[in-house]
Order: structure tokens, then sequence, then C-alpha cells
């Protein structure tokens, strides 16, 4: 039994020959048959590999096993790739099946978007064909979200409040805005590529600019007939002002004649006492 010590792109394995030999027509079988890795290892008897070496410890695990078992964590695209490098053409297979399996639209996806958990279906994610998002999360996507945590779950630096207008409005074509300002729904469905529901929060924008615009119309209006009547009021007030001074006027001059009336009526008195 011959124990074989590799460095794969800096990371260490240790394997028997007879395993990266299970299949002899591979080329990575051929690497340790012929003068390919000039058969001599370097200092301390390792050979040395240019491959990735996270593929490349699912790839020794299939050699061992016969199985593929690939965490959500890894692009199944570039173990793919690395098999076929190796020539290890049954395995690539079996990866490509895989990849674009018709189930795949189906999966149930959970996403963490600015810290919120959000769960949905594939189909959900891609029903806009030609958005980024879509795109995102297609089989055999070659752009891929940025990061996936080990429990599977993708991360999405964006606004949870605007995904979840955006989520609904995938699973239902209709837009659900409750709290959340179309304004600020805007920019993340233009990062995502949303086109169809930009226009919609557009129209949605415009549509309550006009109803704040005759708002606004009807409030300028009700001033200005306010103002018309406070006018109207304070030269009514004025009017009332100038009846109560001539009001005024009057009645002093009653009680100038009934003091001039009480002081011929004095003088009579008199007049009548010297008679008498």
């Amino acid at each position: 039994m011959t124990w074989i010590k590799l460095n794969v792109g800096g990371k260490m394995f240790e394997t028997q020959l007879s395993t990266l030999t299970a299949y002899p027509t591979s080329t990575l079988a051929k690497m340790f048959k012929s003068d390919l890795m000039h058969n001599n290892p370097v200092h301390d008897g390792v050979y040395c590999l240019d491959s990735d070496p996270q593929c490349f410890q699912h790839i020794l695990s299939w050699l061992r096993y016969g199985t593929v078992s690939i965490p959500n964590t890894l692009d199944k695209k570039m173990v793919m790739m690395t098999a076929k490098h190796l020539g290890l053409d049954d395995m690539a297979k079996q990866l490509e099946k895989e990849c674009s399996g018709k189930g795949a639209m189906t999966d149930w996806m959970k996403l963490n978007v600015g810290g919120t958990i959000f769960e949905t279906s594939r189909a959900t994610l891609t029903s806009h064909p030609t958005s980024s998002l879509a795109r995102m999360f297609e089989p055999n996507s070659n752009l891929p979200p940025a990061t996936i945590t080990q429990d599977g779950v993708y991360q999405i630096d964006a606004c949870p409040l605007s995904f979840a207008v955006i989520l609904n409005w995938l699973r239902y074509r209709h837009l659900m805005l409750g709290q959340v300002r179309a304004e600020d729904v805007m920019p993340v469905a233009d990062y995502f590529g949303l086109e169809k529901l930009q226009a919609l929060l557009t129209k949605h924008i415009q549509k309550e600019a006009e109803a704040n615009s005759k708002v606004l119309t009807c409030m300028e209006d009700g001033v200005d007939r306010l103002e018309d009547v406070l006018q109207q009021l304070q030269c009514e007030l004025g009017g009332m002002q100038d009846k109560m001074d001539d009001m005024k006027i009057e009645v002093a001059g009653v009680a100038t004649g009934l003091e001039d009336l009480w002081r011929i009526k004095c003088e009579v008195a008199n007049i009548a006492s010297i008679m008498k």
C-alpha cells in the first residue's frame, strides 16, 4: 500500500495511490503513472497539485466512496469544472445532472436580508427572468449571491423593509407597500433590475404626487376663502363700530335734552311758587 501526500493549492491531503488511480483513464491517474508530475515529490515526499483545495476535497471523497455530497456553501459548478480538468468524467456528468435538475426551481430558499430572515421558493426569486435577482438564484447561475452561510442561508445586503415589498410583488404581481414609501423601494428595485416593478412604483409615486398636489390646491383655496371671510367680518365689525359711535352720540344728545327739560321744569316750578 503506497501512501501519497499532496499539496493542493496550499492545503495538505493524504491518501492512497490506489485512490488517486481508481479511474485509470483519468488525467489524475495518469499524473501518477507517467512523468506528468515528474514522479519526483518535493521535500518530505509531498506532491504538488495546482487545484482548488475545497473542490479537491470533495473529489477525493468521491474517489474513496463513490458518492457526491457538496454543501450549499460551495458552488457545484466549480467542483464539476475541477473534476473535468482532472479527467473524472463520471463525476462531472453526475454533478452536471444535479446542477441542471428539473426540481431545482422548487427549492426552498432561506435568505438573510439586512438581518431579517426571509423564506421563499427559487421559482419566486426567478419569476422576473431579466432581473439580476433571478440571475443570482437560477440553476447553474454564473452570478451567485455574494455570501452563503454554513447553514445554507443566502446573505443579501439590502433594506429588509423594501425587500419585503419586492418579494410580495414577485409572489403576487401586486404592489403591497404597507407603511413603506415607494421612494424607498425604488433604489432597491433598481439594484435588482426589476424594471416592471420600477414602472409600477413610478406610477404610484406620480399618483401620490398628483393627489398631494390636489390636496395642496384645496388647502390653498380654503385659506383664500377664509381670508375673504375674515376680511368681510372685519368690514362688518367696522360698520358696527361706526353704528355704535352714532348711537353713543344720539344717546348723549338725548341725555342733554333731558337735562335741559329738567332745568325748564325747575324754572317753571320757581315761577309758579313766586306767583302764589
